[in-house]
């Protein structure tokens, strides 16, 4: 995972702009996971730096790593350049973060032995790992429509995973990008009928219920051993 150029050109402001959505995620996931303000964040593979952002508008401590030097212009949370993911080693002592965020980051790594036993590493005793990959089932007709995208991943296979490099209390769960089912989980029902309508996902909806109805994600988490 290592082309400087990947943020600009896919995620530039103009195609994909800014929207409430990083901080709905992550005000689920604080809740969810009862994660403390006192808490230390690492986002790696922050991007742009919405999530590591909207971590840091919750007030939590943040720091975001990237192989890209340009990591948006906020001055909320610490951000690292320049760091391969796939290769390097995290710039931090052992044990130095509390949770560890991962959002579309496993899926462009061809091999994730470097990225996660530095994860692993990095978090403290007790520490958790929150991650978030395209799920292969549902997304597997436009996954390669990101030219970098290079691991699929499936529920199973991310639980394996994990428990591999050592996590502990491992889960993986389907998960929808969408509010309203966070808020209201018996809107799955609605959402798994929509999945049937219309044949295989080919290209973006601009319904965004309705794509992300179809467009699912897996929610997979794991705890550094206490020892």
């Amino acid at each position: 995972m290592g082309n400087k150029n990947y943020v600009n050109i896919i995620y530039n402001l103009k195609d994909r702009p800014k929207t409430l959505y990083p901080n709905q995620l992550i005000s689920y996931l604080i809740k969810r996971f009862k994660i403390k303000k006192k808490y230390k964040i690492l986002d790696s593979g922050c991007g742009r730096g919405d999530f590591a952002l909207a971590f840091a508008e919750a007030g939590l401590d943040v720091t975001g790593v990237d192989y890209t030097d340009n990591l948006g212009n906020e001055k909320l949370f610490n951000r690292l350049g320049g760091i391969n993911l796939e290769e390097d080693s995290l710039p931090f002592k052992d044990n130095s973060f509390d949770i560890v965020f991962s959002k579309s980051v496993l899926e462009h790594i061809h091999k994730p032995e470097k990225y996660l036993s530095e994860i692993y590493r990095v978090l403290k005793p007790g520490g958790k790992l929150i991650l978030l990959v395209p799920d292969w089932q549902t997304q597997m007709y436009i996954f390669y429509d990101d030219y970098s995208h290079v691991q699929p991943y499936t529920r199973r296979g991310i639980e394996d995973t994990l428990k591999i490099f050592g996590f502990e209390d491992v889960s993986a769960e389907i998960f929808y990008q969408l509010p309203i089912v966070w808020k209201y989980p018996e809107m799955k029902i609605v959402c798994s009928f929509l999945q049937f309508i219309g044949g295989p996902v080919k290209k973006l909806s601009k319904n965004k219920f309705y794509r992300f109805s179809r467009e699912l994600m897996i929610l997979g988490i794991g705890r550094k051993s206490m020892k």
